[in-house]
């Protein structure tokens, strides 16, 4: 399956055909989008509609890697139509940034402050946010906002960020607990932690209750989630001295850590919001 619909790739062809063959040409190069000459059969009238499709002719649409830098070309433009909407031509290229990005949109893709980015898995977030009224939601929302903006163009700093939101989300509800933190208590102590607090240790769940061993197990490898998480982080992503990018972490690794650190965080929210709201 295409990641990007022959529609918006059309659609951004048609907006390029405005601009100088050295402006399309910028755009291409300065991320590594090599220009093939068309076969007879793929020729297109116009020469910048030719120029353009030259660039798309090697493109492997369902190739992530492919896809990632065309979808920075597809940034670098829409930074350029907003960039100039105050010149002389600004509402013609209104018009053309609005349908572009709604284009995208479709395509699961938004652009939002200067940044294109995948938004195809925002209802995990959306459940993580309205999990509990008692979050402080602007700052929880600079940790998901900076994981959704780093999935794609840095797996390692998406997978450190969810990481501090972890971190975050334990502190927070242990707070809210009047939980003592000790200096020197690191992720897996948080978590046993909350599980006592949330009265929700897997040693706490009566044997009688119907499928209890099933949720013992469940519920001890959500522990397992969060230290194996806190492990990839030191091994692939960012703090604790290492390099911002190491060969072998990829955007499918961040997707794992990010999916695992989300789940983990709304289960936790939910059930503290649900004591909360049942005890009062």
């Amino acid at each position: 399956m295409d990641l990007i619909s022959k529609k918006t790739r059309n659609e951004f062809r048609e907006f390029l055909t405005e601009i100088v063959l050295r402006e399309i040409d910028n755009f291409f190069d300065n991320h590594n989008v090599a220009f093939n000459e068309l076969p007879a059969d793929k020729v297109v009238k116009g020469e910048r509609r030719y120029r353009v499709e030259g660039y798309y002719f090697a493109i492997d649409w369902t190739s992530k890697n492919d896809v990632q830098k065309i979808l920075k070309v597809y940034q670098d433009i829409l930074k350029y139509l907003q960039d100039n909407l105050q010149n002389w031509n600004g509402a013609k290229l209104k018009v053309w940034l609005e349908k572009l990005q709604i284009d995208l949109l479709e395509d699961n893709y938004k652009f939002e402050n200067n940044k294109l980015t995948f938004i195809g898995d925002t209802t995990n977030f959306d459940n993580l946010q309205n999990a509990t009224d008692l979050l402080d939601k602007t700052h929880f929302k600079e940790y998901t906002d900076r994981i959704q903006k780093s999935v794609l163009d840095d797996p390692s700093l998406a997978i450190g960020s969810t990481k501090e939101l972890v971190e975050a989300t334990l502190k927070t509800i242990l707070t809210h607990l009047e939980i003592e933190i000790e200096k020197n208590d690191d992720v897996p102590k948080l978590l046993r932690k909350v599980q006592k607090g949330l009265e929700i240790v897997p040693d706490s769940i009566d044997d009688a209750v119907k499928g209890a061993e099933m949720i013992k197990i469940l519920l001890s490898n959500l522990g397992s989630v969060v230290i194996k998480l806190t492990e990839l982080r030191n091994l692939y992503g960012t703090g604790h001295g290492k390099e911002k990018k190491r060969n072998g972490l990829s955007e499918r690794h961040a997707r794992l850590a990010v999916g695992a650190g989300i789940t983990l965080c709304t289960f936790l929210l939910e059930t503290f919001e649900y004591k909360r709201t049942n005890n009062s």
